[in-house]
């Protein structure tokens, strides 16, 4: 009886190195998310047609600031196409096509193509993506609710032979500038990665975003001209200029609280469950999807 030949084997280095860096951890894990979340918002990385709606929408976000800086400069104090109450609102129209376009890059891809696992496979938890997600396209709005609103107070600065002077008359409307700027994103992001959470392509989330901002401002718009002070609640839009005028000040023509008999805190009350509610859905919705 033969003996079975002894069976060898080879070891080779195909390359593989040990990672010996640093270890970044949960945080390191939720900045990630947010970066990459930032150049999706922008269409950094994709091609140029994707970068047409972000990039467009900041831009005439920014064109009546502009214009307005112009003609104080030659015009003077006479004539002021904007202020800073109303700013925001008047440019409403791009919030919701920004939102559209981009909050389902941010959820919808990443459900769709089921790598959420690949996620919670690093040190995060589903609160921290949720949360990197409502970052990252707050910060992308911040750009159209902040930025524009901040150019016009440089401007009007600048535009005076005194700039000491000028920043005293016009620091006081920083804290409305910033604040204002900051809610609209926090709760317009929150709402719209909710809606898109629950879509399973990005053309149906866009569509969905779409039809609760319009449909909302339409109905809205229908109650305001017949009287009634339930018109505000049904945009979002209006909620938030509502809550910007119970927190600041300053009513703004055509807007349905500037009418609206009804107390400003309300305004405020149904802005807080609006976030509330879409960090609700938020949450069981990816509950389900990694459990």
């Amino acid at each position: 009886m033969t003996a079975m030949p002894e069976t060898t084997g080879t070891i080779y280095d195909i390359g593989y190195r040990h990672y010996d860096g640093p270890r970044l951890g949960r945080r390191g894990a939720i900045g990630a998310i947010v970066g990459a979340g930032l150049r999706a918002v922008f269409g950094f990385g994709r091609s140029g047609r994707s970068k047409i709606i972000p990039w467009g929408a900041v831009i005439l976000a920014a064109l009546p600031a502009v214009v307005a800086v112009a003609v104080r400069v030659l015009a003077g104090d006479i004539l002021d196409l904007y202020d800073y109450d109303g700013y925001v609102w008047n440019i409403g129209a791009l919030l919701p096509i920004f939102i559209a376009a981009q909050a389902p890059e941010l959820v919808v891809n990443d459900i769709r193509h089921r790598v959420l696992p690949l996620y919670f496979s690093r040190p995060i938890r589903r609160i921290d993506y949720v949360a990197a997600k409502i970052a990252a396209l707050a910060i992308g709005l911040l750009a159209i609710t902040l930025a524009p609103v901040l150019l016009l107070f440089i401007g009007r600065v600048l535009s005076t032979d005194d700039l000491v002077a000028a920043v005293g008359e016009e620091i006081g409307a920083m804290p409305e500038i910033i604040g204002n700027g900051v809610i609209h994103a926090v709760v317009l992001s929150s709402i719209g990665l909710a809606i898109c959470s629950l879509a399973g392509r990005r053309a149906y989330a866009a569509g969905a975003v779409l039809a609760v901002f319009l449909i909302g401002g339409v109905i809205s718009d229908s109650f305001s001209e017949n009287g009634q002070d339930v018109a505000a609640f049904v945009s979002p839009l209006a909620v938030l200029d509502g809550t910007r005028q119970w927190l600041f000040g300053g009513a703004v023509d055509g807007a349905p609280a500037a009418t609206s008999e009804l107390p400003l805190a309300l305004y405020g009350l149904a802005a807080l469950i609006l976030v509330l509610v879409s960090w609700a859905v938020l949450a069981v919705r990816y509950r389900r999807l990694t459990a």
